[in-house]
């Protein structure tokens, strides 16, 4: 049985969060609510919460990649894909800084010729509006912070001026930043991503373990070797070699830290709604 309940979260969400009658909440948005969603629990019957909450999600470039226009290419679909608005969006390029220069601006070409934002009407358009004009006007707070904090903006970082009245922002990149700025450190959920230059595998791994979430991460490299160690050292849910965002219902899906807890898809997803029970029969008299 499927019983839908429409409302605002914070009227319909809190009140099924806090309900005595409900055993389990799955939440998935931000990790400010995924808080409150345990709040809720511990207020009233301590149900189970699972929550998949924020990311700040990093893509991994290794200086032996070979093709670096594919590459970018893929790195900005993983970046700009449905104008920003995802969890796992990989918004930190962290590239080695041998092929920093070559692949910031193979980054900047791809990103340019394949997002277009414009009317979803129109077969020229390659890129949506944000969710409301709220959203926009942050989203833009975040470029002019990056700006203020010394980054070097190589691509977009306005309104889509072509409709002023929408909530377009073109696709951003900046450079010249390091992992302490503000847009490397907080979701934007929007287009905007920051190049971080690293110095090889090490380095790249502590990195990209450098934040409070854990959601995801990319790594492209010829070194299948190199690939899985930095797979193993990551401390996120998700990691993808080679691609982005690649998966079916067989794999988990799901974050460490302040990305949540809890597993959706798979068999975890069944057993996240289960409770286990014990039960014991004496058969001698």
């Amino acid at each position: 049985m499927l019983n839908v309940v429409p409302g605002r979260g914070v009227v319909a969400g809190q009140a099924l969060a806090k309900s005595m009658d409900v055993e389990k909440i799955a939440f998935t948005g931000s990790t400010g609510v995924g808080r409150l969603m345990h709040q809720y629990a511990a207020q009233s019957n301590l149900k189970h919460v699972s929550a998949e909450l924020g990311g700040k999600s990093p893509q991994i470039v290794l200086e032996d990649v070979q093709d670096i226009d594919a590459i970018a290419a893929k790195v900005a679909q993983g970046l700009f894909g449905n104008q920003g608005e995802v969890c796992s969006a990989g918004t930190r390029i962290l590239v080695a800084r041998s092929i920093h220069e070559p692949f910031c601006e193979a980054l900047v070409r791809a990103a340019a010729s394949r997002f277009q934002p414009g009317d979803p009407l129109d077969p020229n358009t390659t890129m949506g509006p944000l969710v409301n004009k709220a959203h926009q006007a942050k989203v833009l707070g975040y470029v002019d912070t990056a700006r203020a904090e010394g980054g070097k903006e190589v691509l977009g970082g306005s309104a889509h001026v072509a409709n002023p009245d929408a909530c377009f922002v073109s696709p951003t990149i900046f450079t010249e930043l390091d992992n302490t700025a503000t847009i490397a450190r907080e979701e934007i959920f929007g287009p905007v991503g920051a190049i971080i230059a690293h110095e090889g595998v090490e380095d790249a791994i502590r990195i990209a373990n450098d934040t409070p979430y854990g959601l995801a991460a990319g790594i492209w490299t010829n070194d299948l070797t190199a690939a899985h160690k930095i797979a193993r050292d990551l401390q996120c849910g998700m990691v993808w070699i080679n691609g982005y965002m690649n998966g079916d219902m067989t794999q988990p899906w799901g974050g460490w830290k302040e990305s949540g807890e809890g597993r959706d898809k798979c068999m975890d997803a069944l057993l996240e709604n289960t409770q286990t029970k014990s039960v014991w029969i004496t058969l001698d008299g």
